[in-house]
């Protein structure tokens, strides 16, 4: 631009002398000599263009040297293969012309990633006479400017992208063909501002420029870099700038994380998957159950995610000849042991908490282990950013026997979880010795466990979580007091909770051998969330059919009872009331002999209820204690009940359990009862007397009548039972007085009567009565 604007400059300033020359010599002589000017002009000007000319091919020749400034912060992107050749000579330096011309670019402006992870650098780069380099720091932010104490020159021939590992770049352990290792052959110059040869590798260098060896990984910052040919120049502030470069770019690393939560969940041992890849992350997520307590023999997932520890995991992998750490992909677990017991500042416990006794401590050791007890997954990051690295790992537990714990863990143990990137205040991670380079994971001895990116001020990050060990079970929602299953008769199905997780080889098994068409059924068991359910096909057997019942893991038996097959699993013992007049109709203290119940199980499995019957909505005037057998019918009736109501119409209710039956009942008038006005004379008192006396006989005639009703009744309701089934009435007792209970076991009634003594008590005392009557003779 400077050159342009002179060259423009200078010939605007040619022009405008010629011009004024020309003006002058039109105004001073005549028409001749103004005709005569133009032939001078013209070899005037055929003068000067050639004059012009050969000043601005000096200028053009000279322009390399005037344009050779120094290359600003950052080159802008460039695409492959499309990138030319860009020589940039330092301010003020003689560089060597004779290294051959590199050409390419990077494929971004700037790459980040997170200090002690790997970052891809992806580019293009050609020398078709030479090496070509890449430089990584140069000492010099390329932004403020200020010193980052760190320089690099990475062999990159014939290549398009090379990862570096920043947890390992600059030590003795470093992943890229670096030129500071002795196995890396370069060629490498390093001269000053005034061309005078410095260094021919990295080791020559002054440790002004950051080459002398690192104090500590490479810390959180940005870096240049650069495409080069392998000379650079060395100002006396120690920045280290390429003589040459095809382009340049920005590495930024960003300060480690550690996520504040750790994800728990459960899966089966891999032998109760049906899939050739049991031991997948896909397969195990699709298997998960999310909670925190494992059943016994299960596995228990902990979800870690973390920055800052993939370079080193990357380190170990490579060290045991493992693929590079991929999201997505099993890892050997001896990976995260080595991490662990290196000197990292990286911890990670999972230890028994509920110690009772002289209980040992059950705890994880992961160098004790072996790949059957602890797979190691990675995966993408969920919440964290580290570009180039998985950023997340998951840790499968079996909780088997002889695993990978300390101690088998037992039913009711509980665990602590806890992962820590360590850090003390006031302390830094540092390098045990000053080797050039330095060994990578070895820090100083007398210093605490210090996670190499924290700074000073940091302290350490931590994250917990708990898990506990459960029993394998299987509990199910509706059984018999002796543990025998119920079953719907509708849909085979059985229902209850389970600890166990849901496996194809689950399945129940339901046989029939009593009958006279036996069968054998088979199910799966569905299973989610705890809770499992089985639908069966019962081939339309009734209810109270006893079925024999078999829980299978595989072809391994987990459990054997009888199952019962019933109509209403929510009332296995169903009694109902089938049938009871809806009309009954009795004289004046009569028994209740004509109101009779037919009762039957409608369940599966025995019931026992109470019969019971209420006149006018008033309270139990009688009862039946009912035990029935499965699908047994039984009747029973009321001649021990007297209605004690004067002659009208009432409502009555028979209950069993919550079956009721609602019908009327009519009282009528005795006819042989008359009733006596006591307002009459005393002349006529004695002929009331005397028909007080007849009536006294007639009321215990119809004492007599209501007694040889009652037992009318109860023979009758006896007699009924035993017609109907064909079963023997022992649980009914016709002599039983009204108001005893039945002995115990036996269905018998507990008639209740509104008075206090019984028809026997009232016939007795009526023959009492006539005999002191006879005896006295009135006389």
């Amino acid at each position: 631009m400077t050159m342009e604007h002179d060259d423009t400059t200078d010939t605007a300033t040619t022009r405008s002398t010629d011009t004024s020359s020309d003006r002058t010599a039109v105004s001073d002589v005549d028409q001749r000599r103004r005709l005569t000017l133009p032939e001078l002009s013209a070899f005037q000007v055929s003068v000067i263009g050639l004059t012009l000319i050969i000043a601005i091919g000096g200028v053009v020749a000279t322009a390399p040297a005037v344009t050779g400034v120094s290359p600003g912060p950052s080159a802008p992107s460039v695409d492959a293969g499309a990138s030319e050749t860009t020589a940039i000579d330092p301010s003020g330096s003689a560089g060597p012309n004779d290294r051959p011309e590199v050409s390419g670019g990077f494929s971004r402006p700037t790459y980040t990633g997170v200090a002690g992870d790997p970052v891809r650098i992806r580019y293009t780069a050609d020398n078709l006479d030479g090496d070509v380099y890449l430089l990584v720091g140069g000492n010099r932010l390329s932004d403020t400017g200020e010193p980052v104490d760190f320089v690099d020159v990475i062999k990159i021939s014939g290549s398009s992208e090379t990862t570096i590992n920043t947890r390992t770049i600059g030590t003795d352990a470093t992943n890229v063909d670096s030129c500071g290792r002795e196995n890396t052959s370069c060629n490498l110059e390093f001269i000053d501002e005034d061309g005078d040869t410095v260094a021919k590798n990295l080791s020559g260098l002054p440790s002004a420029t950051g080459a002398g060896g690192l104090a500590r990984p490479l810390v959180p910052q940005r870096y240049r870099l650069a495409i080069t040919n392998g000379t650079f120049v060395v100002d006396d502030a120690g920045v280290v700038t390429p003589s040459k470069s095809a382009d340049q770019a920005d590495l930024v690393l960003k300060k480690p994380q550690l996520r504040d939560e750790i994800g728990v969940f459960t899966t089966p041992d891999p032998s109760a998957l049906d899939d050739d890849k049991a031991n997948s992350l896909d397969v195990i997520r699709a298997n998960r159950l999310d909670r925190t307590a494992v059943t016994k023999g299960n596995r228990i997932v902990l979800g870690f995610e973390s920055t800052g520890i993939w370079g080193a995991l990357s380190h170990f992998a490579a060290k045991r000849s493992t693929e590079p750490i991929e999201a997505g992909q099993a890892v050997d677990h001896r990976v995260l042991a080595d991490l662990l017991t290196a000197e990292e500042g990286v911890s990670l416990q999972v230890r028994q908490t509920n110690l009772s006794g002289n209980e040992k401590r059950s705890e994880l050791d992961l160098s004790y282990a072996d790949s059957n007890d602890v797979k190691l997954f990675t995966a993408d990051a969920t919440a964290l950013e580290t570009p180039d690295a998985p950023g997340r790992f998951y840790l499968v537990i079996d909780t088997s026997d002889e695993g990978a714990f300390t101690h088998n863990p037992e039913p009711g143990d509980e665990f602590a979880v806890e992962l820590a990137l360590e850090g003390v205040e006031g302390q830094r991670y540092s390098f045990a010795d000053s080797a050039e380079p330095p060994a990578a994971f070895d820090a100083v001895d007398d210093a605490p466990a210090q996670f190499p990116y924290w700074e000073a001020a940091d302290s350490t990050a931590r994250v917990e979580t708990s898990f506990t060990v459960r029993e394998r079970y299987v509990r199910y929602d509706h059984v018999t007091d002796d543990g025998e299953i119920l079953v719907e008769a509708g849909d085979g199905r059985i229902t209850g909770s389970t600890s166990l997780l849901s496996v194809p080889e689950l399945s129940a098994t339901f046989v029939n051998d009593a009958s006279d068409t036996p069968f054998r059924t088979q199910t799966s068991l569905n299973v989610s969330e705890g809770n499992f359910s089985v639908n069966a096909d019962l081939n339309g057997t009734k209810p109270g059919t006893r079925l024999n019942y078999e829980l299978y893991h595989g072809v391994a038996l987990q459990d054997s009872r009888t199952a019962i097959v019933v109509s209403d699993i929510g009332n296995p013992d169903e009694l109902v009331i089938e049938d009871a007049p809806e009309n009954v109709t009795v004289s004046e203290g009569a028994n209740l002999s004509s109101i009779r119940a037919t009762t039957r199980n409608a369940g599966g499995i025995k019931g026992e209820g109470e019969l019971n019957l209420t006149v006018d909505n008033r309270s139990v005037i009688g009862s039946w204690g009912v035990k029935l057998a499965p699908d047994e019918s039984r009747t029973y009736g009321f001649g021990s009940v007297t209605a004690d109501l004067d002659p009208g119409t009432y409502p009555f209710t028979l209950r069993l359990d919550g079956d009721t039956h609602s019908g009327t009942l009519v009282v009528e008038a005795d006819p042989a009862k008359t009733t006596i006005d006591d307002e009459t004379s005393d002349s006529d008192s004695g002929g009331a007397s005397e028909d007080g006396e007849n009536n006294s006989d007639t009321g215990n005639e119809t004492s007599d009548e209501d007694e040889s009703g009652a037992d009318t009744g109860n023979t009758s309701d006896t007699d009924e039972g035993s017609d109907e089934e064909g079963a023997s009435n022992g649980t009914t007792n016709d002599d039983a007085p009204a108001n005893e209970t039945p002995d115990g076991g036996a269905s018998q009634s507990v008639g209740m009567l509104p008075l206090p003594f019984g028809t026997r008590e009232a016939f007795g005392g009526t023959i009492l009565v006539g005999a002191v009557h006879l005896l006295g003779h009135w006389v």
